[in-house]
């Protein structure tokens, strides 16, 4: 027995019989759509006492059954045109176009669209070739070939080829095309092809081909080919290609291919390829291939390709390609291609060239130039040129060292200390004040 030859025969006689299966049922379909619109046309309603609002023709008893045309109530399955009238349908609706101005009636089942279907509320599966509406809102399954409009809420599932868009919230997983904008807020798994918008808070997974905005805060995994932007938190994993802003605070793993921005906050790890930059703090391991700034602090393992500049204080591990500056002080182990300057240095600083206002304190390896400009240094320094004209507390060595005070040790080709006895102020080699 050829067995082969029997699934063959087996497999075209099934796809036959599904082919005459979908023809058959969207014949039939035609047919009751058609026979709906005349229906609606043609009916009247009994004078004796007949529902004015009933326009069609119903096949049922006690609303269960099947109708055809501009039936308010059916349990069951209901055709029509265009809903003018709808109260509620459980079951099946199908439509070929949207309700009229305002829409009234729940469809609780199915509300099928060929091509378009609605109602004032859709709670199930909607379908349709071209688009479906809702005044209210929309929650289940809803697919759509075009788009899809609510006018408070969608939630469930939710696919549209070009996209959707709702008054309030949108929960659930929401696929579009091209874009989406929810009134309310975006809470799920969001993914478009251009972008979306939120009024309120996005959270969950994000994701926009070109890029998205909130709002209100954005929560959970966003990514987003150009950038983003919040008005504000942002908070979780968030990537962008060129950069994002937030206009409160930006914590979690944050990562831009240019750059991003945070109103107040950055805190966690945040990289961008040119710069990142907070209005306050910026707390945790920042990376940027550029630099670095916070208008408050710069606190954790800080690392730039440019510089790190802070308003206040820069504590921790901070490396820059080119310079370090803070407005209060800089604590910790600092490393700069170029130069370092604070009001106050703390710790262990290298850099060609580094410069304190009111105190050093530790110790400062500057082969070209330390300076000090009014206060004092606390520590060791190793520089070219060591220049105290403050006071010094501790050991410089160097070329030359000068010490407007002194209380410590200079070494060096010539050491100069102004507060000693006249003829021992300049000395070579060594100068000491004990």
């Amino acid at each position: 027995m050829d067995y082969a030859m029997i699934a063959e025969t087996l497999r075209t006689i099934a796809a036959f019989a599904a082919g005459v299966i979908k023809k058959s049922i969207f014949f039939i379909t035609v047919f009751c759509l058609l026979l709906a619109g005349a229906a609606t046309v043609f009916a009247q309603p009994d004078s004796a006492g007949g529902n004015p609002n009933e326009r069609g023709l119903a096949l049922t008893v006690n609303n269960y059954g099947v109708a055809f045309g501009d039936i308010p109530v059916v349990h069951g399955l209901r055709f029509n045109f265009r809903d003018t009238n709808l109260n509620r349908v459980n079951g099946v609706n199908i439509t070929i176009m949207t309700p009229r101005e305002p829409s009234y009636g729940t469809v609780r089942g199915l509300a099928l669209g060929l091509p378009m279907t609605g109602g004032a509320s859709i709670t199930g599966i909607s379908a349709a070739l071209g688009g479906i509406t809702s005044d209210e809102s929309i929650r289940g399954i809803q697919v759509a070939f075009l788009g899809i409009g609510a006018g408070s809420g969608i939630s469930g599932i939710t696919v549209a080829g070009l996209g959707f868009g709702s008054g309030g919230d949108v929960r659930g997983l929401n696929l579009a095309g091209l874009g989406l904008g929810a009134g309310g807020n975006l809470a799920g798994i969001t993914v478009a092809g251009l972008g979306f918008g939120s009024d309120g808070n996005v959270s969950g997974i994000s994701v926009a081909g070109l890029g998205f905005g909130a709002d209100g805060n954005v929560s959970g995994i966003s990514v987003a080919g150009i950038g983003f932007g919040t008005g504000g938190n942002v908070s979780g994993i968030s990537f962008a290609m060129l950069g994002f802003g937030a206009g409160d605070n930006a914590t979690g793993i944050n990562l831009a291919g240019l750059g991003f921005g945070a109103g107040e906050n950055a805190t966690g790890i945040n990289a961008a390829f040119l710069g990142l930059g907070a209005g306050e703090d910026v707390r945790g391991l920042n990376f940027a291939a550029g630099g670095v700034g916070a208008g408050g602090s710069i606190t954790g393992v800080n690392m730039a390709g440019l510089g790190l500049a802070a308003g206040d204080d820069i504590r921790g591990i901070s490396l820059a390609g080119l310079g370090i500056a803070s407005g209060e002080s800089v604590t910790g182990i600092s490393f700069a291609g170029l130069g370092i300057a604070s009001q106050r240095l703390q710790g262990i600083t290298v850099s060609p060239a580094a410069g304190a206002f009111e105190l050093a304190r530790g110790a400062f390896i500057a082969p070209a130039y330390f300076r000090i400009e009014e206060g004092r240094l606390q520590g060791i320094s190793l520089s070219a040129f060591n220049h105290i004209r403050g006071q010094q507390h501790g050991i410089t060595i160097g070329l030359f060292n000068y010490a407007r005070h002194l209380n410590g040790i200079q070494l060096g080709v010539l050491n100069y200390a102004g507060n000693n006895p006249r003829g021992l102020r300049l000395l070579p080699l060594a100068n000491a004040n004990l």
